[in-house]
Formats: structure tokens, C-alpha cells, sequence
């Protein structure tokens, strides 16, 4: 295997493989240029966290990455806020790790994910092969929830039955093999809509094989702001068949897509479910049996996220947070043309937000979150988008919040707009720090660095 390792959000990488150009770059050029958004699409086979929702229109305009070939003797990779890994063929594989991990060490993604999913536990934070097959448990019981909010997955299924109350078409073979002499019993199938069926005997097998792993109770139980123990349990009785032997032939059940119209939320959580019971055996190709290619990871989604579970402890019950990727908390820029609201909008957090006829009218602060480097200067672009924000909903603090490694320049620079000495813009770096011990140790400097950042947002 071949293996090429790159940072996410840096400019012009070089890398090497061991096999000719030609092949490297048709391999590259695969996904070189897409964004998430297309990758998401069933003519790719990735595990994408956060998980798009097909019924909403979210812009996505980050891609994994970009190769330049301008010097075809020594080509260039450029990535994006994209982490995760990538098996482009048989025999080449990329990844992508945090800018802000040093060495083989992969704890930053690791705590961000341990925040969002709400697990604690102590996983194998290197970065090597099977590294990010380890992320796949803390995603699980997220893809379930998500899933079973559409109920439990109902599908029709062929029974066979040996038993007095006949409720189908006798199988007279069946029959005479194994009631003659009659014995009062009657061989018959029949065609079942239940949910004991193929896609939820897959789940079950995956909560099974979870749960016999040293994680296993930490990530099914310790997510003790979902519903997951519920649904673990909604699963265990929609199951009543399940058998352990059976786990192989379960799988090869559940090869195909699931295009059901309704059960939408099921294809992702059937794709992380033959990642956890085949991650020896995830590779390329249309004949793939697991048909997965890789797991990515929004980098600015996670980092959004993250920051959610840090502010929600500052401000509590004023931070309000909507959610584009879910539709939740849409606002308007602009009000009703006469047919229809346009140009929705979704801050990353407000404070204090006054609602006025069904929406948010003002609120006392804005905070935006942002996971791209801003060492050297903010995007004219983020600039606007903020000042459009604190324009809306009468706001005359801002905060944009990025992370930025411990050698650079971690004090909170302040802007004020020019002709209102009242609309102030601060831009807080919430410094990422380094350590070349455990991962515990690196939990503590996080902790410590959560307090720090906390103590730089001052409201006016």
C-alpha cells in the first residue's frame, strides 16, 4: 500500500508514490477538485460526518483537495478543511490528518469527536493504517439516532413456517418432508412487512460487535444526551431472530444501496455499519464487497460543533445555535418579496436573541466559527458575512473564533467599524495545544485552553 499523508488547509504538499505517473494522477484525479457534496452522492462509497441531508440545499464549496501539476517531476497537493483518508485504488491511499496534530499522533479530531458524540474514552490516537476505522465507534450511535427518527426500518420479508395456523400458500414438498405421517402441523411461507429484516439485523449484529469491544459500553451508553440507549433498545426487540452466526450472511444481504423513498437516513447508517463489521476489508473498486472508499470529516462542521459544547457552557440557555446541515434555526436576511422568504441565513451562534414574530429580531452578540487558517489576515468575505450579521439582528459585538497553533500569536485583536465606534468585531484565536504525551495529558491542555478562550469573550 502506498501512502501518501497530508495536513488539512495546506498549501502545496509534495508526495511521492511508487508507481507511474500516469496511474497516480487517473487515481488522483478521482476526487481531486470535489466537494463533499459530490462525494456524497451514491456514485461515491464514503462514510461523511457530519452526514448531508439529501431534502436540504446546503452550499458546500470545500474540496478535499486540489493537486497541481504545473511541474509534473514534483506535483503539489492542496487540502481544505477535509480530514479523513481516501483509498484510491488497490494499492494507493490518502491521508489527511489535522494541521495541529505533530508526528503520527491524531489527538485533536480524536477530542473534537470525543466532545461532539459525547464519549469518553481513552482510543488508539496514532496515524497509521486502521487509525480512522477507530473514529467509525464514535459515529455510530449519531448515524442510529439520525436513522431512527424515521422509526424502525420496516421492509417485506419471506418467512416459512411448520405450524397448525396456516396464514399463507402451503409448501407441499416442505409438507410431505417433514409432516407425514400428519403430525397436526402445515409447511407454508409467506411474505411478512416487519421490522425483523435484513437492515436491521445488520444494525444489531454492529451493536453486538460493539458491544464486546473494551469502548463498547462507553460508546453505546455514555452518549447520555441522546436517545441512543432507547434505540439500541428499540433494535434488541425489533429482533427477536437475531443470531450471531448469522453475521456473515446478514452482510451479504446488505451490499446494496438502500433507495427506499422514506427510510432515507438508513443508507448512511447501513454504510457505517459494513465499515465497523468489515474495516479489515474496506478498499476501491465497483466490486468492492463493502463498497466503501474512505471516511471524511468536515473539519469546519467539526469544529463548529465542538465550539457548540464549549459556549453552551458559558452561556447556557442564551447561546442559540442553528444548524444549516439540519435546517434548524433558518433566519432571513431579507423579508417576504410577496412569494417566498429569500436568502436564509444561518449564523454559527447568537446571544441573547429576542424573537419577533416567529423569528430572531435582534440579539447581543454574534459569534462566528471558523476552522481555516487566519494567521496572516481575515477573508474579505468573512468579514462581510459577520458585518451582515451583526447589520441583521442589530448587533453591536461580533466574535470570529479560530484555532491557531500554541507558537502563534494568541491574543484577541479588536476592529472597530469606522464611522460607529459602537459596532466592535473581535477575532479570538482559541490556541490548539501541543504535546508529545498521551492523550490524556493533551485532554488536560484542551481543558485549559476551553477556559482561556472563554475569558477573551467578553460582551460589551
Amino acid at each position: 500500500m502506498n501512502l501518501i499523508s497530508l495536513k488539512d488547509n495546506t498549501l502545496n504538499q509534495e508526495f511521492s508514490v511508487g508507481k507511474p505517473f500516469d496511474s497516480v494522477r487517473k487515481a488522483l484525479d478521482s476526487v481531486a477538485g470535489k466537494n463533499l457534496k459530490s462525494l456524497a452522492d451514491k456514485d461515491f462509497k464514503f462514510i461523511i460526518y457530519p452526514p448531508f441531508l439529501k431534502e436540504l440545499d446546503v452550499k458546500c464549496s470545500d474540496v478535499i483537495f486540489d493537486v497541481d501539476y504545473s511541474d509534473l517531476s514534483k506535483p503539489k497537493i492542496t487540502t481544505g478543511n477535509i480530514m479523513g483518508f481516501v483509498c484510491l485504488d488497490d494499492d494507493i491511499r490518502v491521508n489527511i490528518t489535522s494541521r495541529f496534530d505533530s508526528g503520527n499522533k491524531n489527538y485533536f479530531l480524536h477530542y473534537m469527536l470525543q466532545r461532539i458524540c459525547n464519549v469518553v474514552y481513552t482510543p488508539r490516537t496514532d496515524a497509521g493504517d486502521d487509525s480512522f476505522f477507530d473514529f467509525l465507534y464514535y459515529l455510530f450511535p449519531n448515524f442510529l439516532n439520525e436513522a431512527l427518527k424515521q422509526g424502525v426500518f420496516r421492509a417485506y420479508v419471506n418467512r416459512v413456517y411448520n405450524e397448525a395456523n396456516v396464514r399463507g400458500p402451503i409448501d407441499v414438498s416442505r409438507h410431505v418432508r417433514y409432516n407425514i405421517p400428519f403430525n397436526g402441523k402445515i409447511a407454508y411461507h409467506t411474505r411478512e412487512y416487519t421490522t425483523d429484516n435484513y437492515v436491521t439485523q445488520l444494525v444489531r449484529h454492529t451493536i453486538e460487535y460493539i458491544r464486546l469491544l473494551s469502548c463498547g459500553k462507553s460508546v453505546l451508553d455514555g452518549n447520555v444526551s441522546s436517545k441512543t440507549s432507547d434505540n439500541i433498545r428499540a433494535i434488541d426487540f425489533a429482533t427477536p431472530t437475531y443470531n450471531r452466526k448469522d453475521r456473515q450472511y446478514v452482510i451479504s444481504k446488505n451490499l446494496r444501496p438502500i433507495t427506499h423513498p422514506y427510510y432515507t437516513a438508513y443508507e448512511p447508517l447501513r454504510r457505517i455499519c459494513l465499515a465497523i463489521l468489515m474495516h479489515n476489508k474496506l478498499s476501491y473498486g465497483e466490486n468492492s464487497t463493502s463498497q466503501i472508499n474512505g471516511i471524511l470529516f468536515d473539519g469546519a462542521c467539526l469544529w463548529e460543533e465542538y465550539l457548540n459544547t464549549v459556549l453552551v457552557n458559558k452561556f447556557k440557555d442564551s447561546l442559540i445555535h442553528p444548524n444549516n446541515r439540519t435546517g434548524f434555526g433558518v433566519q432571513y436576511l431579507f423579508k417576504d418579496d410577496g412569494c417566498q422568504k429569500i436568502r436564509r441565513i444561518y449564523p454559527d451562534f447568537l446571544i441573547d436573541g429576542n424573537v419577533k414574530d416567529g423569528m430572531i429580531d435582534s440579539a447581543t452578540a454574534i459569534i462566528d466559527a471558523k476552522y481555516k487558517r487566519l494567521d496572516e489576515k481575515i477573508d474579505r468575505d468573512d468579514v462581510f458575512q459577520i458585518l451582515a450579521y451583526l447589520f441583521r439582528f442589530k448587533s453591536k459585538q461580533g466574535f470570529l473564533i479560530h484555532p491557531v497553533e500554541c507558537c502563534k500569536a494568541c491574543e484577541p485583536k479588536n476592529m472597530t467599524l469606522y464611522n460607529d465606534d459602537s459596532v466592535k468585531l473581535t477575532i479570538v484565536p482559541f490556541v490548539v495545544p501541543k504535546t508529545s504525551g498521551s492523550f490524556e495529558e493533551f485532554c488536560v491542555a484542551m481543558k485549559n485552553a476551553e477556559e482561556k478562550m472563554q475569558e477573551k469573550l467578553k460582551l460589551i
